[in-house]
């Protein structure tokens, strides 16, 4: 007879004591939440991509030499869409865009060269120079949108072709180089790790998406960038400033689209006037496969990651099958439409 102090046993089967119980409805908290992750379903979107690669070129997939150098090739070409989706990622949480990335990039890897060139600065110098650009245009962005009222669809539209123009302007000659300098292999070098030659853009990349991964979910800055999303009008009531939030996501976006530039044009040695067209698209398409909320208010770091690989490994998974360029963008804008109608109707 049980005095009511002890869990009775049934079918001489032993009982769970309540700690037991516990740790169990714990751990199914954690898979489940782990599950529920938009992060869990973007991760598995590009595993099944990546697995295509082993049924469509098989010959490809199982040669070390061959494999390692797509991998390779894969994560360089997805570090300046990284470094860019970080600001990206604020931004679109904070309830803005900015579709003027694309030729902050081109801009702020040809004013590097430029600096380095003609006006004979350092590369510590000529970087903090390019990275000022990147603080004047963002400020411009983020004041226009927030003091005079005018949409960021709008303003940004605008500033991509202010951008794009200087980019041809700065490039005469069709394109910048950069001089042969050592330092410069710190933004574009390359390190061969367990026999893959990776790019100092990833590492720049990864570590950049820790640093502000933890400012945006562990800081009151980041709150704040939610909280503005979510119901700007609420934010403001409880003493939130959104206009100096969005303004410094506008000056963060603007600022590592710069950066990318420097990275992207110190590992290919030159640029084009013409460079980085499409980033802002394929940028925010990355951002919202990653889970952000087109609306604001959601997001993360870690799956504005997952959704960058996503968007990088398409066009390497058509130019192993042998798809002609004009199929390669026709297919490419068909998964990113599809990827952002299911998260619209997914969230609804």
């Amino acid at each position: 007879m049980s005095d009511g102090t002890e869990p009775a046993a049934s079918d001489g089967g032993a009982v769970d004591s309540p700690d037991t119980a516990s740790v169990s409805r714990t751990n199914d908290s954690i898979f489940e939440n782990l599950f529920r992750r938009r992060e869990a379903g973007v991760l598995f979107g590009f595993l099944v991509l990546f697995s295509l690669i082993a049924l469509s070129r098989p010959d490809i997939f199982f040669d070390w030499d061959s494999m390692s150098g797509i991998t390779a090739r894969l994560l360089r070409q997805t570090a300046p869409y990284v470094i860019i989706g970080i600001g990206m990622t604020y931004l679109i949480i904070g309830g803005e865009f900015d579709l003027s990335v694309g030729s902050m990039y081109a801009v702020g890897g040809i004013s590097f060269a430029m600096f380095l060139n003609d006006y004979r600065l350092t590369v510590p110098v000529a970087v903090i120079a390019v990275l000022l650009i990147g603080v004047i245009v963002g400020v411009t962005n983020g004041v226009i949108v927030t003091k005079i009222g005018v949409p960021s669809l709008i303003v940004t539209i605008g500033m991509l072709s202010v951008l794009r123009g200087l980019a041809y302007y700065l490039t005469p000659g069709g394109s910048r180089q950069t001089p042969d300098l050592e330092l410069l292999g710190i933004f574009g070098g390359r390190t061969v790790v367990g026999g893959l030659a990776l790019s100092h853009q990833m590492f720049w990349a990864i570590g950049l998406v820790i640093v502000f991964g933890f400012l945006l979910q562990k800081t009151r800055f980041g709150y704040h960038v939610y909280a503005t999303g979510d119901d700007q009008e609420a934010a403001e009531m409880t003493g939130i400033d959104t206009d100096r939030v969005k303004i410094l996501n506008f000056v963060l976006t603007a600022t590592l689209a710069a950066f990318a530039g420097i990275v992207g044009i110190s590992y290919f040695g030159s640029m084009f006037g013409s460079a980085g067209s499409g980033f802002e698209l394929l940028i925010i398409a990355a951002v919202v496969i990653g889970g952000t909320n087109l609306f604001g208010g959601e997001g993360s770091l870690s799956g504005m990651f997952l959704g960058s690989l996503v968007i990088g490994i398409i066009p390497v998974l058509l130019v192993l099958n042998g798809l002609s360029v004009e199929i390669q963008e026709f297919l490419t804008g068909v998964v990113i439409i599809v990827a952002v109608v299911l998260d619209i109707l997914i969230r609804r």
